[in-house]
């Protein structure tokens, strides 16, 4: 027991670590954890606001959608279009939209006239929507840009402003 005693002695006595490295690789890992949730939160706010250039058509009397009010103060006749399914312009995976859209028009006149076109506006907007991309059209502000814009190519396309307004009435994308 003695010997033990001495060989104990000569020996330098062993100091009891405090843990050293486990504390510094435990903030380092709290640190890169907080930096990749906060990388995510940031980039999950950045694809809720739309970008500058999503959808944007300038603002002019012809592409404004009219107010429901008319100098004729007549309520608007609405015309049923054909139900639209469409691949979208998406390069990196294959997205499609499936659409109803009914049309205000301003009076039977303007019914007529877009009954006469229906395979002309048919075809405008099927090429119209097959050339958005979804990132276009998934925000409400990107639906209203659309909208705008297909109002605008209508009444270009059959002469006048029979058009007052759109509505989609199913509007599915995926």
């Amino acid at each position: 027991m003695a010997d033990e005693e001495e060989k104990q002695e000569g020996k330098p006595k062993e100091k009891k670590s405090s843990g050293g490295l486990l504390p510094i690789i435990n903030l380092v890992l709290l640190l890169l954890v907080l930096a990749v949730g906060g990388f995510i939160a940031w980039t999950l706010m950045q694809m809720e606001k739309p970008t500058a250039q999503t959808g944007k058509v300038a603002q002019t009397e012809d592409t404004a959608i009219p107010e429901a009010a008319d100098d004729t103060g007549q309520p608007p006749v609405l015309v049923g279009m054909d139900t639209i399914t469409v691949n979208l312009a998406d390069t990196d995976i294959s997205r499609y939209l499936h659409t109803k859209i009914d049309l205000a028009v301003r009076n039977e006149e303007a019914k007529a006239k877009i009954e006469a076109n229906k395979a002309k506006i048919n075809d405008l907007v099927i090429t119209l929507l097959s050339s958005k991309k979804f990132s276009d059209i998934r925000t409400p502000q990107g639906k209203y840009a659309l909208k705008e814009e297909m109002v605008y190519r209508i009444n270009r396309a059959v002469g006048g402003k029979p058009v007052k307004s759109l509505y989609f009435t199913d509007f599915v994308s995926q």
